[in-house]
């Protein structure tokens, strides 16, 4: 990777790259390519509407060879998730139809579909505390390197102007390095959340 990575606001342009960064780093922070069919379904949860829908909050890191990593998320939380029924989510849930059958038996890409069709949303609680959230990965080339530390600053210095106060950022429970990422920047684990899973989600905030 060359020394100068370049952080700047995401365009509709690094919608393929972001989302290969979001496959990349799908399993908890590891590549998630082996669990899907479809490349392009986790994308489509947690990275895409931040990249094509305007008034979001989103920056990525790009070198030489590429973007490396993105910061992403919106200063209104319940806002975005309005946002996402109205202009995002009909048309995927078009061209995916909803599994059936026994989800004990789903693939992973019928969970992800699955939903597309149900969104979770974040508990009231979080969102009263902590209106705006952010997701951020970075491609394993590029961790290390500050370039995490440069693309939250961004990103919260642009929350900021938007008028936001207080964000929060969702980690799995298995992802110790994400866990450990936020929490040396200032974020504070205030819930977790089991999911139907084995890991479920540590809630952490911070105030921006």
């Amino acid at each position: 990777m060359s020394d100068t990575v370049t952080i700047r606001p995401a365009e509709p342009r690094d919608l393929h790259a972001v989302y290969a960064v979001c496959l990349k780093t799908g399993d908890a922070g590891r590549d998630a390519t082996e669990q899907y069919d479809d490349p392009d379904l986790i994308g489509h949860i947690y990275a895409g509407p931040y990249v094509i829908m305007g008034g979001l909050v989103s920056f990525v890191a790009e070198d030489s060879d590429g973007i490396v990593g993105y910061a992403v998320g919106a200063a209104d939380t319940r806002g975005f998730e309005e946002q996402l029924e109205q202009d995002w989510w009909p048309s995927f849930r078009k061209y995916y139809p909803e599994p059936t059958g026994d989800p004990a038996s789903w693939t992973m890409d019928e969970r992800r579909i699955w939903s597309i069709h149900h969104p979770s949303h974040v508990p009231e609680e979080i969102v009263q505390a902590y209106p705006a959230h952010i997701h951020m990965n970075l491609l394993p080339r590029a961790q290390g390197k500050g370039i995490g530390s440069r693309l939250l600053e961004a990103w919260l210095a642009e929350a900021r102007r938007c008028g936001a106060g207080a964000v929060h950022a969702g980690v799995s429970a298995v992802n110790s390095a994400g866990l450990a990422f936020w929490t040396s920047r200032g974020f504070e684990p205030v819930a977790t959340v089991p999911d139907s899973g084995s890991r479920g989600t540590i809630w952490c905030g911070r105030q921006i």
